[in-house]
């Protein structure tokens, strides 16, 4: 057992703050979960960096501070044969007046960034990391790291909550390819962050880190047909109830064949993914445009499910794109409330992650 967890085994198996945070104790499960169902790779070996394809690692982290205060880190590292990046932001959730990020694109031809190793995954920068931290053990615990300045952190979280697989299996089409994506919603977190100058400890019992790991066959998003763009949900979401935190990751994009798909992956309880079609998605008239990279954004959203869940989702600030300052590569990612009524007719309430990737320019 990684040494966070050891020194918190007289809690509860579920941490829980008055936001929400959960960190969940139960391990990922992955062989229990996974291993009787087809997956084209398991979660195990998906850790590693796989050459000639587009890779992602992505980590959300809610965390309480030793100020008080509640932040998301969140940090990214994207891999694929003709392009890299990796990029990350802090929001103060307190006070979302304080926010920055920031981005740094990789050019494959020039930059050693590439040369990671296969196991175990190890992708280190002079100010920037995201790494598996202990190499017997891919599904154990993973480190992300910053020393950009205003973007400042050391995040390690323990890969011990369910494991979600997006469409029920893990995988599913993106136009003419294939994706994998496999997320762990809710794992035990641990490190620092500055703020202003001053290093805070984050409080493992009032935090919780989002982990998702996705790879594209066979090409990198730069070949991808020129309207393809996304909207991607991590959700976290209780009813009035007091029942346990449902976890949805819901997917609405565009891939190049004149459809748009959208569905909704929810694990209600260890084990059981259901895969509900999201029957209305509905943006907003309330925008942001970037006058970085000339992007507009909506900034909340209606999501009704087959089941009839029906969310209303907004965004608390509206400057959280992740982007260079030439404007390439922009995305956002914004940290979001929800409120709504489940299936039962029950209210729910939550908060999580929108990532909106507008239209690639051919």
């Amino acid at each position: 057992m990684h040494s966070t967890a050891m020194k918190l085994t007289a809690f509860a198996s579920v941490l829980t703050t008055a936001l929400g945070f959960r960190a969940e104790m139960g391990g990922l499960q992955e062989q229990a979960i996974s291993a009787p169902l087809p997956l084209m790779i398991d979660p195990a070996s998906s850790q590693s960096f796989i050459a000639n394809i587009s890779n992602s690692w992505w980590s959300s982290s809610y965390i309480r501070a030793s100020n008080e205060h509640d932040y998301m880190i969140l940090s990214h590292a994207g891999l694929s044969p003709s392009r890299g990046y990796y990029r990350a932001s802090i929001l103060d959730i307190t006070d979302p007046t304080v926010y920055h990020q920031f981005e740094t694109i990789l050019d494959p031809s020039e930059s050693s960034a590439y040369e990671v190793p296969d196991v175990p995954f190890n992708f280190t920068l002079d100010q920037y990391g995201f790494q598996s931290v202990d190499a017997a053990k891919p599904l154990g615990s993973m480190r992300t790291w910053s020393s950009i300045e205003d973007v400042e952190f050391d995040v390690t979280f323990d890969l011990s909550a369910p494991v979600l697989l997006n469409g029920g299996s893990g995988s599913f089409p993106w136009g003419s390819q294939v994706t994998y994506e496999w997320s762990m919603p809710s794992g035990l977190t641990s490190g620092s962050l500055v703020v202003n100058g001053t290093r805070l400890s984050i409080d493992p019992v009032r935090s919780m880190t989002w982990y998702d790991r996705q790879i594209t066959w066979p090409q990198g998003l730069t070949t991808l047909p020129s309207n393809t763009n996304w909207t991607w949900f991590e959700l976290h979401l209780n009813n009035d109830l007091g029942e346990q935190s449902e976890k949805l990751s819901i997917w609405i994009y565009d891939s190049g064949d004149s459809e748009r798909h959208q569905f909704a992956t929810v694990r209600k309880a260890p084990g059981v993914n259901t895969v509900l079609p999201v029957t209305e998605f509905t943006q907003s008239d309330r925008t942001w445009t970037s006058t970085t990279s000339n992007a507009t954004y909506p900034l909340d959203w209606v999501v009704t499910m087959s089941d009839g869940t029906s969310l209303s989702i907004s965004s608390v600030r509206e400057d959280q794109e992740l982007c260079d300052e030439d404007g390439v590569a922009p995305t956002y990612e914004g940290y979001i409330t929800v409120n709504g009524f489940d299936r039962a007719g029950n209210k729910i309430s939550g908060f999580g992650v929108v990532e909106v990737v507008p239209v690639i320019a051919a």
